[in-house]
């Protein structure tokens, strides 16, 4: 068993925990699927990453609504297979903000998480939810490559123009 990776605040009991379940996160190309351990606790929503044990950390008191949605997500297992997830645990916040996690069973998440949260004392944050999803906007992956090769070619012609084209405008005008 997973123990619980942050200081329990006073009075707070952990309600849930599902040690097979995986936090989509923002990334520059789409979202990544981490695995981990997502506790629900009677003031918080606790995130930890089974790879580099990274933790998020949401109080309950912020949360806006929670429920099962359907989505298309895909993640690379190896080169060879890959996992598909057709709905996931929808957690929205009162700033905006959103996150996405994959349980054993969302609906059952999503229920606890709203009666907790009915209970659940002011707490701030601390750390802000992103207010954009790339689970939402789809694969990024196509238009940051073109972005990187047409930056390529802008420097390549720059290069010739700076290595080619002004020593023979140079010279042009040099010459008496």
């Amino acid at each position: 068993m997973t123990t619980f990776p942050l200081p329990l605040n006073g009075d707070e009991t952990i309600l849930q925990t599902d040690e097979q379940a995986a936090h989509v996160k923002n990334n520059l190309l789409g979202y990544n699927v981490i695995y981990g351990t997502l506790w629900l606790t009677d003031q918080r929503l606790v995130f930890r990453s089974a790879l580099l044990a990274n933790t998020l950390s949401y109080p309950l008191s912020r949360v806006a609504n929670a429920a099962r949605k359907e989505v298309s997500l895909s993640q690379r297992q190896s080169p060879y297979s890959s996992q598909s997830y057709d709905a996931a645990l929808y957690v929205e916040f009162e700033n905006g903000g959103k996150e996405y996690f994959l349980t054993e069973d969302l609906s059952a998440w999503a229920t606890a998480l709203l009666r907790a949260r009915s209970a659940a004392p002011a707490l701030p944050f601390t750390q802000v939810p992103p207010t954009r999803s790339a689970v939402e906007q789809g694969s990024r992956g196509l238009w940051v490559i073109a972005g990187m090769l047409a930056g390529i070619v802008l420097l390549f012609l720059c290069t010739v123009f700076a290595c080619v084209g002004l020593p023979v405008i140079l010279s042009l005008f040099g010459q008496k």
